[in-house]
Order: C-alpha cells, then structure tokens, then sequence
C-alpha cells in the first residue's frame, strides 16, 4: 500500500493516450509515486491503449492504479483498481484479483467511507476538497475540516483529492492524509517533472509542520 503513496497522478479525460504517457512519464521522474489510470468516456480502445502505453513506459514495476476496469488492471498487472462510490461488492471483486492486489473507492461524504471500510476497501479517495470543475458533479467542496475528520474515523488510509495544487497541498498534509491525487495540477502543467517535484517538497513540509 505505501508503494502508491504520497503522490499520485490520475490521467485525464481530454487528452490523447500517448500526451498522458508522455506527462505521466514526466511526472514520475519528478516525484509521482502512482499514476492512477482513468478513461470514463470515449472509445474503450483508447482505454485500452492508455493502458498499455503507460505499462510499457512506466516500466513493469512501476505501481499504476486503474480505474473501474478490473479487466485492463489485470492484463497490465496493475497494482489495483479504483472504484467509483457505487460499485459492486468488493468481495466480487477481491475474488478475481491476485494476492496484495489493491482495491480503493472514491467517496464523497463520511458515510460512504465508512462503508467502504467496512467492505475491506485498502484506502479511498474523499474529495473534493477543494473547488474543482472535474469534481463539480460530486457536490460542493468538503474542506479541511471534514476531511481531517474522515481521516480520524476512517481506519483505512484516506487520499485527498479535488483541487489540490503546490499552493494549498501543505495544508491537506496536515490533516493526516495518507496521500493526494492531483489532475489538473500535474496534467495541464507546462513542466510536469518541475510541478510534482514542487508538490512533493509542498508534502514534505505539511509533515514537518
């Protein structure tokens, strides 16, 4: 589990697969620990693709996470896969996953990550935390506040996501999150070896603090 953590990058949708790889590529030699595989539109080749691309970049030990699609996770023998709030039961799914095989959950209220616990999830996701236009189908932000609470009840690790850049992630250390995963920040970011090298120093001194 500590393999995936502090920093992970989760791909985004606008992209081509090959622009992804090339930051993702970028952003691991600057400080990612995980790249967190997402394609939840669009042709499932392309899904496909980004997978495959990432793997044979990345390196086969590399941990890369993929999202919903417990078929691509084990073909490129990722480290996990990443489930939305409303999944099947997890039990389901640890049936067809390899020994230390991870599997998280996104969850939005406190409730949800309790279940998720509950069901034997290795870590979720809760967010967002902060305003964000990938999260704004999720609701209003969570803030600081409920997420350090998250953190204390959970009993699981928790990663923050939603909004999270160099300027505020000093901040999300500081309520005992495990981790962050970042878009918009590393995706989109002119220097994508340069922005996770900041994010990663922005960590360490939220746990120095």
């Amino acid at each position: 589990m500590t393999d995936i953590l502090p920093l992970l990058f989760v791909t985004p949708e606008d992209l081509p697969p090959k622009v992804i790889v090339s930051r993702a590529q970028e952003a691991v030699s600057g400080g990612v620990s995980a790249v967190v595989i997402r394609r939840k539109s669009g042709p499932a080749r392309d899904f496909l693709d980004l997978g495959y691309l990432m793997r044979d970049s990345l390196g086969d030990n590399f941990p890369i996470l993929v999202n919903t699609r417990m078929d691509l996770a084990l073909s490129i023998h990722a480290m996990g896969v990443h489930l939305p709030e409303d999944h099947l039961p997890l039990d389901a799914i640890r049936e067809k996953a390899p020994e230390h095989f991870l599997v998280g959950v996104s969850c939005h209220s406190v409730k949800s990550v309790l279940k998720a616990a509950r069901e034997g999830a290795d870590y979720v996701f809760f967010g967002p935390v902060y305003e964000t236009p990938s999260k704004v189908a999720y609701g209003p932000p969570q803030g600081l506040g409920l997420l350090e609470q998250v953190v204390r009840e959970a009993g699981i690790p928790v990663i923050a996501i939603g909004g999270i850049h160099q300027g505020n992630i000093e901040s999300v250390r500081k309520t005992g999150s495990a981790g962050v995963a970042i878009i918009a920040d590393l995706a989109y970011s002119a220097d994508p070896k340069a922005k996770s090298f900041s994010l990663r120093g922005g960590w360490t001194r939220g746990c120095m603090a």
